[in-house]
């Protein structure tokens, strides 16, 4: 019976209280005549979701390069700015299976996120189509996305405020050390309970 109260113990101990967004991953097929789909509305993607772009313009000796507007001034060349590989729509591979060129890729993947530059807010990316190494169009594509805020029962959990008042923050610590000692003093009761039963 010990045992099984110790492992209720550690099981409320241990759980999480709050559950984190699993990333996920945003397909966008790149064709000759745009990106299917248009665009990326609000709503669809947070912080740290993936855009996985995968060229699918078959075309011969067609090839895709992404460019991103990380800093939003319209241009796509900033020294902040990202610019994806040059993407075709397959690659050649060696007996093995092994791309012969390693430079060649098929698919790009962007995350949404700080870790790339990118803030909350709209996207702008650049789709350049090449024939051969000559750009023949441009194509626009924008992307919204969103911080990470989890909702939990219809109330939004944001930060609180950090109590500045050092006599606020001994009260608070008091009274969790007198719920803390309060839990302990139950629980030990309730294991003396026990052990004459």
């Amino acid at each position: 019976m010990r045992g099984r109260a110790l492992i209720v113990i550690v099981v409320i101990v241990l759980c999480p209280i709050a559950s984190a967004h699993e990333a996920k991953d945003y397909t966008v097929l790149l064709r000759s005549d745009g990106t299917s789909p248009a665009n990326i509305p609000d709503g669809v993607l947070v912080t740290t979701d993936r855009i996985f772009f995968m060229m699918v313009d078959a075309g011969g000796n067609k090839s895709q390069q992404i460019l991103v507007d990380v800093d939003g001034d319209g241009n796509f060349s900033g020294s902040d700015d990202i610019h994806s590989p040059i993407l075709t729509s397959s690659c050649a591979l060696d007996n093995e299976g092994n791309k012969s060129d390693p430079e060649c890729a098929v698919t790009y993947t962007l995350e949404m996120g700080p870790s790339n530059g990118l803030l909350p807010g709209t996207v702008s990316f650049m789709i350049q189509h090449m024939n051969g190494t000559d750009v023949s169009d441009n194509v626009s594509f924008t992307a919204h996305f969103s911080e990470d805020n989890h909702i939990e029962e219809g109330i939004l959990i944001q930060p609180t405020e950090e109590v500045t008042d050092s006599s606020s923050r001994e009260v608070v610590a008091r009274a969790g050390l007198a719920i803390g000692a309060l839990f302990a003093l139950l629980f030990t009761v309730a294991l003396i309970r026990q052990g004459r039963e």
